[in-house]
């Protein structure tokens, strides 16, 4: 085989998407929003690519739209909330000033404060779930959010403080990290006569002051223009470079200006007063209203070097675009300068969950690999060079050059990347890849000596850079495609997503290979698992800009990633577009819904998709049946599990062993130990063997119903059978014995654990905790929470919720109040969840501390928790201990009405707290009202 070298001819590396190809005009993907304002559901919008913006050189900076919400109400919000903190800062602007330092020149005003407070009430208010950045309060607010708020209350608080006039409210909002609409209340004037005007731009919708719409100047050259600059408060090399461009654009233009205050001053570049505005070092709530201003009065936005800009970077530059060009001559230069001297001008901050199309600066290093295939093997074969550079603009306009490798003969040889793509109808193309299983064809793929090369390779490395370097140089062949797509399913079955990523975005966006569906797919997989939604909505514009038709697999990826991320609505709006563009969901698109809600715990709108599909006569399947049976047994419904599996066999659909087990889950977590073992003879009886899950089961059925010797019967047959028992095996044991109170025999199956070979995990200690917490082992409590740090796991809310169970047993009231405490301050990492409160709620009651166990019932709502059947019922028991009946009854009909429905232990409370027939029939008659089949919910 041919010995490949995997050398650089020229230092390129790692590029902007929006460099490595030329991209057709945006399409959107309409989704459409379920309960939106309107009556008619308004479409989501996603964006794979923009065109570019007058002049075409510059990409334009803003959102193509401003998403389901409407440009206007979008808008009015922004006005309101700007012109809350501009009227705090009208009242404040003649009176004396409460000052104090950031910094050694940073000051900041109670003003600043009191203004943020106003303008987020404002947004709170109208847009709960939207992420918020704000100059004085930081971030807050749902970090999945596509909506991002940049707020600076008072930009230019040193002149504010002075009484200079140059300081104004800015209020930027970014739609999948892009402008979207803005506004700036700048104040004019000066001390005893100011007065303000609104700056506002939306999207697509222009710019306007005061109402009256405004265009940047038409002045084309740098020698007739009014230009504004800034200077930040750290006084380094950036600094002195942009007071020496100060200088020398001072000797050649009618003037600089430096005012103090970035969003008013490229307000005046919108509004044609000045010509251009540049600076260092600048926050995104500095530029976020500014740059769309600009750019909607037909201005330009880029970074100073040149490049793609985005809120998060660290250098502007915006101009009226005719005099762009000129600047960017003058102040291109020093700033690659800086660059070279190591000045950081990476993104200054991203919220994690937040996508932001524009390219951040690419580093690139010049490694050297050669890939032996006959040796299976990667070595590096020369030394990296120290010095890391970024591209110049020539760099990235001319990257793809000819490639390099050794021929079978030791010749080296060239060879045209353009000119080699895959050949049409591949090995692979067209044969799909079946959704949630990953694998071609329903088969594990196999990879020659070359894939397995790139498998290791992509594996091991962590730079995005060296990987993409190191693929653009092998030669391009028609088996290589089915190398690279091998090696992407054989990641996916491995769950390693962002190698895939990796692999994938080099097909898409560096290599001359045409990507298919199977690419776009594995994509869409491996950023909904990651749940960044934003990205897989990108993947799926690329998919139908390129003109490849989405599969069921692409709309059921989809599916899936919205569930995962609690996102329902956007799952609705992907059926939706497939019934609009004529396609009619299939069962492995409803499947896949089922899947996502199920995981998402959603048992309604899982029931109310299972009745759609009959509805519209879609053929349901045997995973449909499981998935159900799955759905109503999390849901603790076992007997509506059973009438499904009922149902199944009726219209002749066989059940597999997947089936089985689920059936037997079902039965498992109500302890319907009997059920269970019933269904697991009809499995045996069926002709399938149980499997691991199976034996795991029913050893859940024996643990639920309070027999740990019944589930270490069925560990022992399970090893008698020569299946290999899991991790899960051991934690099912640990749990049996700890809820029998055998916290010795729990000891030693958590021992046995460790003995063959496997690592407890947070689950296997926690467990361990519950079982020695409910001995009142306080002692040995405390010393498994240590052996979790020492094994470097950091106990999560499970584990301490049994700790505080211990405390609360042994009447450690005291300890047990300060780890909550702990918790709330989220000491440990772990915030306190409802199971916290329920073991407050339950340990005061039983303690008699009726006060205390009001306050922490009281403590759920007041942290946005909702409280479930076990806190109510606990709070119920505690009166009930004190024969109570009339208060029981009252927090009974609170329960009910706060749509939490009874359980047997509620039942059983209520009946605890009667003191004769009467009581006990009117209790037994409440309780066989609230459900049709109250033996299967109730053991009265």
């Amino acid at each position: 085989m041919a010995r490949y070298l995997l050398a650089p001819t020229s230092t390129s590396a790692l590029l902007p998407k929006d460099a490595a190809k030329t991209s057709p005009p945006s399409r959107t993907l309409r989704l459409p929003v379920l309960g939106s304002r309107s009556g008619k559901a308004r479409p989501i919008m996603a964006v794979a690519s923009e065109q570019t913006a007058t002049p075409t050189k510059y990409p334009k900076v803003a959102a193509p739209t401003t998403g389901p919400i409407p440009a206007a109400e979008l808008l009015g919000v922004i006005e309101a909330a700007a012109k809350a903190g501009a009227d705090v800062i009208m009242e404040a602007v003649n009176k004396p000033r409460n000052i104090h330092y950031k910094g050694v020149a940073d000051l900041v005003t109670d003003t600043d404060k009191l203004s943020e407070s106003v303008i987020l009430e404002v947004v709170t208010k109208n847009f709960k779930n939207h992420l918020i950045l704000g100059e004085e309060g930081g971030l807050i607010g749902d970090s999945l959010s596509e909506y991002l708020w940049c707020i600076d209350p008072l930009d230019g608080t040193t002149n504010f403080a002075h009484g200079y006039p140059s300081f104004s409210v800015s209020i930027g909002v970014l739609f999948r990290g892009k402008p979207a609409a803005s506004t700036v209340v700048e104040f004019c004037g000066g001390p005893m006569c100011w007065s303000t005007r609104t700056i506002s731009a939306s999207s697509g919708g222009g710019a306007y002051c005061n109402g009256q719409r405004i265009h940047v100047s038409q002045t084309d050259k740098v020698e007739q223009s009014l230009l504004v600059t800034g200077f930040g408060y750290e006084h380094d090399d950036a600094w002195t470079t942009n007071i020496n461009l100060f200088r020398e654009f001072t000797d050649i233009s009618r003037g600089v200006r430096r005012l103090g205050s970035a969003a008013a001053d490229m307000s005046h570049v919108g509004l044609g007063i000045t010509e251009a505005y540049w600076e260092y070092r600048l926050k995104p709530w500095d530029m976020a209203a500014g740059v769309l201003i600009v750019e909607e009065a037909g201005g330009v936005v880029t970074r100073m070097d040149g490049g793609a800009f985005t809120v998060f970077d660290r250098s502007v530059l915006v101009s009226n675009g005719v005099v762009h060009g000129q600047l960017l001559d003058r102040i291109g230069p020093p700033t690659e300068d800086l660059k070279k001297k190591g000045i950081d001008f990476s993104l200054w901050f991203k919220p994690d969950k937040l996508r932001v199309e524009a390219p951040a600066y690419y580093l690139i290093t010049r490694p050297r690999w050669k890939l032996c295939a006959c040796r299976n093997v990667l070595q590096e074969a020369a030394s990296h060079d120290s010095k890391v550079n970024s591209y110049s603009y020539s760099e990235r306009k001319n990257r793809k050059k000819d490639g390099a490798y050794i021929d079978k003969d030791g010749v080296a040889r060239t060879f045209d990347r353009k000119k080699i793509s895959r050949k049409r109808g591949g090995a692979i193309k067209g044969r799909g890849w079946k959704y949630g299983s990953g694998f071609v064809d329903g088969v594990f793929p196999v990879l020659s000596p070359m894939a397995q090369d790139i498998l290791e390779f992509v594996q091991k490395g962590t730079d995005v850079a060296k990987i993409w370097e190191s693929l653009d140089n092998i030669p391009r062949a028609h088996d290589l495609w089915d190398d690279i797509v091998n090696v992407a399913v054989q990641l996916r079955l491995n769950r390693q997503w962002e190698p895939i990523i990796t692999v994938c975005e080099w097909v898409l966006y560096r290599s001359s290979f045409r990507p298919d569906i199977i690419c776009y797919n594995l994509l869409i997989d491996a950023y909904g698992r990651k749940r960044e939604l934003s990205k897989a909505e990108s993947i799926y514009m690329a998919l139908l800009e390129a003109n490849c038709v989405p599969t069921e697999d692409t709309y059921a990826l989809l599916l899936r990633a919205y569930c995962n991320a609690g996102q329902l609505h956007r799952a609705e709006g992907v059926i939706s577009e497939m019934q609009e563009n004529g396609v009619p969901p299939s069962a492995t698109v409803y499947n896949a819904y089922l899947d996502g809600l199920l995981k998402a715990r959603c048992t309604e709108k899982a029931v109310e998709v299972y009745q759609r599909m009959k509805k519209e006569r879609c053929r349901t399947n045997t995973e449909t049946y499981t998935l159900m049976i799955n759905v109503y047994g999390k849901a603790k419904q076992p007997m509506s599990s059973l009438k499904v599996f009922s149902e199944m066999k009726t219209i002749g659909c066989k059940p597999n062993i997947c089936t089985y087990t689920a059936l037997v889950n079902a039965f498992a977590r109500e302890g319907l130990c009997e059920k269970a073992e019933e269904v697991f003879e009809e499995m045996q009886q069926a002709g399938h063997e149980p499997d691991v899950y199976a034996y795991n089961a029913l050893m859940e059925a024996y643990s639920r119903a309070g027999f740990p010797q019944g589930a270490s019967e069925i560990f022992s047959l399970l090893e008698h059978m020569g299946c290999e028992p899991d991790r899960a095996s051991y934690n099912i044991l640990v749990d049996a014995y700890g809820r029998a109170g055998l916290h010795q025999e729990a000891e030693a199956a958590f021992q046995e654990l460790k003995q063959v070979g496997m690592r407890p995990t947070m689950k296997s200690h926690m467990l361990l905790l519950s079982a020695h917490a409910k001995a009142g082992n306080v002692s040995r409590c405390e010393e498994v929470m240590a052996q979790l740090h020492k094994s470097g796991l950091r106990p999560d809310t499970f584990a301490l919720n049994a700790m505080l169970n211990a405390y609360g047993r042994a009447g450690r009231l005291d300890d047990m109040e300060r780890l909550v405490a702990a918790m709330e301050r989220r000491d440990g990492g772990a915030a306190p969840d409802i199971g916290t409160y329920n073991v407050l709620v339950n340990v005061y009651g039983r303690a008699g501390y009726l006060d205390r166990m009001e306050a922490a019932f009281g403590a759920v709502a007041a942290r946005g928790l909702a409280a479930d059947v076990v806190t109510w019922t606990s709070r119920i028991g505690a009166y009930a201990r004190k024969k109570e009946y009339g208060r029981c009854l009252e927090i009974f009909e609170e329960m009910v009405d706060s749509g939490c429905y009874p359980d047997a232990g509620t039942a059983k409370v209520l009946l605890a707290a009667c003191s004769d027939e009467r009581q006990v029939e009117q209790v037994t008659a409440i309780v066989r009202s609230m459900h049709k089949d109250a033996k299967t919910l109730f053991k009265l």
